[in-house]
């Protein structure tokens, strides 16, 4: 199990969950930080560092050293945060205009994963109610005007009742469906939609139309996993 230093570390590096020193002392700021890290990834937020909590911290860590290697750097990933992480996110940092400070936050979070700054939404739903496009186990919604815009118009199309099976995602739920580590569902900009009595081929010559005027940036169906559901998101065009 990580040291508590390596917590510390860890949770400042990710989101700055941690302010504190990095002392090695599991004082009340370093719980604190526990819970809120915890209720932000579906966790029970007890403030206690288990095995759950320990395997969710190393894969945000995992997944933002890999996104680093990506953009150039050559990071273990290891999930552990260190001098060799801290460094490489300084140096992304500094190539791309942003503070350097060896802090993932919002601004160098976005710039990795290419993800624009989170919108508020405006847009009422025909035909979903905001909670159909929330996160099953936590019901985190930041579903984006656009994709919210096509699931009602793929219901207009098609005269009948849709599903939404998968929206917004928080880190937790996507791991536990097998999502891929940037998935658009985990920033509001994609849905996964299921029409009863319309095969999914149909649906995604359709959501493919969408996708070929610009409206939406990818669209897929017919895996093993997804079922008789189609995938669509908007990626970075919000």
């Amino acid at each position: 199990m990580l040291t508590v230093k390596q917590r510390q570390l860890g949770l400042r590096t990710y989101f700055y969950y941690y302010t504190g020193a990095i002392d090695g002392i599991e004082g009340a700021g370093t719980k604190k930080a526990y819970r809120n890290f915890q209720k932000n990834n579906g966790l029970v937020a007890d403030g206690i560092y288990g095995s759950n909590t320990e395997a969710q911290l190393m894969l945000v860590t995992r997944n933002c050293q890999t996104m680093l290697n990506n953009r150039g750097a050559s990071l273990v990933v290891d999930g552990i945060v260190g001098d060799a992480t801290i460094n490489a996110i300084k140096n992304f940092q500094r190539a791309n205009g942003l503070s350097v400070d060896g802090i993932i936050g919002d601004a160098t979070f976005r710039a990795l994963t290419g993800s624009p700054q989170p919108q508020p939404s405006h847009y009422t739903c025909k035909y979903f109610k905001d909670s159909e496009f929330a996160c099953p186990c936590c019901g985190k919604n930041i579903e984006k005007d656009g994709i919210k815009r096509i699931a009602d118009e793929i219901r207009e199309h098609f005269g009948k009742p849709a599903i939404i099976t998968s929206g917004t995602r928080c880190v937790a739920h996507n791991k536990a469906v097998g999502g891929v580590a940037n998935s658009w569902h985990l920033y509001g900009n994609a849905i996964d939609i299921y029409i009863p009595g319309v095969s999914w081929q149909t649906l995604l010559a359709y959501t493919r139309q969408i996708v070929n005027r610009g409206s939406a940036r990818y669209t897929y169906g017919g895996t093993k996993q997804m079922g008789n559901s189609v995938h669509i998101d908007t990626g970075n065009l919000e």
